[in-house]
């Protein structure tokens, strides 16, 4: 096992990760950028190095501080969390070039899967659907060929992009010659490469995923499956597991489908195959190599650490293989900082206070400052009872009881969103919010 991880990562991931350490008796090191001295995190770390002034760039960007910190401390592993450069396949390299254990597959995997067009190659070998679309694309011209081939609406998307950064549906030839280099601009800023992709437009669908955890063996646990429809500019703002609506022969079909997706890869550590399910065909999306924001649905229904499980995986630790088998529902909400106009809401957070009745997972505590450099993710409030109808009405009882105070948040819309007849009624997806909001792209 482990001695001591350095955590290149923030806020309530950097703590959901030091909680597991502690779980494990494994030392911690905080790394963190100036402004964030006095944050949760670097208070309950081990050991904390500072990497940098302010922005991601400058510090949770920086591969060479963090290295350099984690060399320092004595840290024999890397843990990534999730963001920043946990799907970074040179950061991964460069950790083992310093004799350090990235938590997490092999660079060489992460390459393969960071490139959402080659992922997309590769599932359509192992005989997975995909949505119709191109390969990444460098070209204006190939764009349009390729956008006037599908049929608008099209989407295009950074073929190294995540967290619903990168994105753009587009309706019409005027529309992808605006938006193009927009496109190229934001994913070279966030990802560090400016590859686009073109896909199809699925004007009605839903946003299903597959949580599955491998060892180094070989042997594959599939850790059931996740719904992650209700999301606003592609980031999701609810996910509930299991994914109720799915039959038990669509969902013996999805797992059968996860399967094959991981006989061809060579796969150490937690995983998240995502996929559209539109007209009852499963299309493979994209596959997260890393713990996901949502990872504590699926602990609620299985009763498993995942990043517990994750760390004792990465060290060498055997599973069985097998599916998991999963009871009740659990739903999450993210409580984020939210100005007018869906920007990021900064400043003091004057009152803080969460119903206790659910799980928190939190970076935050009352008196602290929201920042303006990084994400806009507050809390994530999480709740299980024994079927969907009974979270849902339990959460309502949750949210009535945060009190929050000092900067804008989503918690109306959050509210709003448990009360409706058609989300009460698992009528959704992946655009309902959208149309709710009437933002529809």
């Amino acid at each position: 096992m482990f001695k001591k991880i350095l955590i290149a990562n923030r806020g309530e991931v950097a703590l959901r990760i030091i909680r597991a350490c502690h779980q494990l008796n494994i030392a911690t090191v905080a790394v963190y950028a100036q402004v964030e001295q006095t944050s949760l995190f670097v208070q309950q770390a081990d050991e904390a190095y500072c990497i940098g002034p302010n922005t991601a760039q400058s510090s949770y960007l920086n591969r060479e501080a963090i290295l350099m910190a984690a060399l320092l401390s004595g840290a024999d592993a890397v843990h990534p969390g999730y963001g920043f450069l946990a799907e970074d396949a040179l950061f991964a390299k460069m950790c083992a070039e310093c004799g350090l254990t990235f938590i997490g597959p092999q660079p060489a995997t992460i390459a393969l899967l960071a490139d959402k067009a080659a992922a997309k190659t590769y599932a359509h070998k192992q005989g997975v659907p995909v949505i119709p679309g191109g390969s990444a694309l460098k070209d204006e011209a190939a764009l349009r060929q390729t956008a006037a081939y599908l049929g608008y609406p099209v989407m295009l998307k950074a073929s190294f992009g995540g967290g619903g950064k990168g994105m753009r549906v587009l309706s019409s030839e005027h529309e992808l010659r605006h938006q193009y280099h927009l496109i190229q601009e934001e994913a070279r800023q966030a990802f560090l490469n400016d590859a686009v992709y073109l896909e199809k437009y699925l004007t009605s669908a839903r946003h299903i995923e597959v949580q599955v955890l491998q060892d180094q063996a070989g042997h594959l646990q599939l850790l059931g499956d996740r719904e992650c429809s209700l999301q606003r500019n592609h980031q999701k703002v609810v996910e509930e597991s299991p994914a109720a609506i799915l039959t038990t022969a669509e969902r013996a079909k999805l797992y059968q489908l996860a399967r094959q997706l991981m006989s061809g890869l060579d796969y150490v550590g937690l995983g998240t195959l995502e996929f559209l399910f539109a007209e009852h065909q499963f299309y493979f999306l994209e596959m997260n190599t890393r713990l996901q924001v949502e990872h504590a649905v699926t602990e609620m229904t299985t009763g498993m650490d995942l990043v517990v499980t994750q760390i004792e995986v990465a060290a060498g630790q055997l599973i069985k293989s097998g599916t998991k088998t999963f009871k009740g529902h659990a739903i999450e909400v993210r409580l984020n900082a939210q100005a007018e106009g869906g920007l990021l809401a900064t400043g003091k957070l004057e009152t803080f206070r969460l119903f206790t009745g659910a799980r928190v997972d939190t970076g935050y505590q009352e008196g602290d400052q929201i920042l303006p450099y990084y994400d806009a993710l507050v809390a994530k409030i999480l709740v299980k009872q024994p079927t969907r109808k009974k979270a849902i009405e339990k959460l309502q009882r949750c949210l009535q009881h945060v009190q929050i105070k000092g900067i804008g948040t989503n918690l109306a819309t959050l509210t709003q969103i448990m009360a409706l007849p058609n989300y009460q009624a698992n009528l959704v997806d992946i655009h309902f919010l959208a149309h709710l909001a009437g933002d529809a792209q």
